[in-house]
């Protein structure tokens, strides 16, 4: 038999988990917290939040930066649903950009020929955990600039299409001596038991850099309270989900 996929499970991670689940924490907790620290560091961010899966990670972004009906998000079709899933989620349209011949990543020229000013994001994939050309995407979009109409404060930061990447292959990669996580102006990871690394099966996380004018704390807990269903936990005590 040709395993698929076999977890490097050892000691010091059923300790760990043990060690959780003893706490009363089974969800968020002390130990999501100072995980998700821990990624951003790893990745080279200044922050990150934690989810349930990166499909999780990828629509809160959207949402985040203000993307919905009568928007247009542009991704490839050569990634999971969910990648495309999320623009659906939100509400706003889909609008998928073909493949540069002999790559799995999208053609930067034509992406740029589909940026109109309805235009609020572009999700490329980290295809096997090698990163996009960034510099080229990033180029790409901002030689569109003058059709951006922000609406957000968020937008206005960015000033042109946002970069919401779906990195669920790559924690760890690194493009141009640049830690994935602060490349884009999100990053999106996965923590499935087929990914890199794992947090038992399941898991996800949304990292970034720190944008001019905004408050980061306030983006942190605006992504936080999306995650957890607007829940800030007071009154909380114990085990909670």
């Amino acid at each position: 038999m040709i395993r698929f996929a076999r977890p490097d499970v050892t000691e010091a991670e059923t300790a760990a988990a043990e060690s959780t689940i003893m706490s009363g924490w089974l969800t968020a907790g002390p130990s999501v917290k100072k995980f998700a620290s821990r990624a951003a560091r790893k990745c080279g961010a200044d922050h990150a939040v934690c989810f349930d899966s990166c499909t999780a990670a990828l629509e809160m972004s959207l949402r985040v930066l203000g993307v919905g009906p009568g928007d247009e998000v542009i991704t490839t079709p050569y990634t999971y649903s969910a990648t495309a899933e999320v623009i659906r989620n939100v509400g706003a349209r889909i609008v998928f950009c073909d493949l540069k011949p002999g790559t799995f990543e999208m053609d930067y020229g034509l992406m740029s020929s589909l940026i109109t000013p309805r235009t609020k994001a572009v999700i490329p994939v980290d295809i096997g955990g090698v990163p996009c050309d960034y510099d080229e995407l990033i180029g790409a979009i901002s030689s569109k600039a003058s059709l951006y109409p922000p609406i957000t404060a968020l937008q206005k930061s960015i000033g042109r299409v946002a970069v919401v990447a779906d990195a669920a292959h790559s924690f760890g990669a690194e493009y141009k001596s640049r830690g994935i996580g602060c490349v884009a102006d999100f990053t999106c990871f996965s923590f499935h038991v087929l990914k890199s690394i794992t947090t038992g099966g399941e898991g996800g996380a949304v990292a970034w850099m720190d944008f001019d004018g905004i408050d980061s704390s306030a983006l942190e807990k605006e992504f936080s309270l999306l995650g957890d269903h607007g829940q800030t936990g007071k009154g909380i005590s114990g085990v909670h989900g």
